[in-house]
């Protein structure tokens, strides 16, 4: 489970870098080779308008098993 406020192709933004949030590639990237089932992405930009489509397509790129992008406060059950 980790962070990733923005996309890859907003790291430079002022407020991002500011606050020292993720992009989703670089949590994908440290992720991948710990070899984790599932990665549940939080804390994502809620302006996106389809948010978790667009973090999910860009995290597959990078992590090859299962990711998540929730909802506040959404309960997630993991097998």
């Amino acid at each position: 489970m980790h962070e990733a406020f923005c996309m890859d192709s907003e790291e430079g933004v002022p407020q991002i870098v500011k606050e020292h949030h993720s992009t989703v590639k670089s949590v994908c990237e440290v992720m991948e080779p710990l070899n984790i089932k599932n990665l549940i992405i939080y804390h994502t930009e809620e302006s996106h308008k389809d948010r978790k489509e667009l973090y999910t397509k860009e995290a597959k790129q990078y992590f090859s098993n299962n990711v998540i992008v929730p909802n506040d406060l959404e309960i997630i059950e993991i097998q």
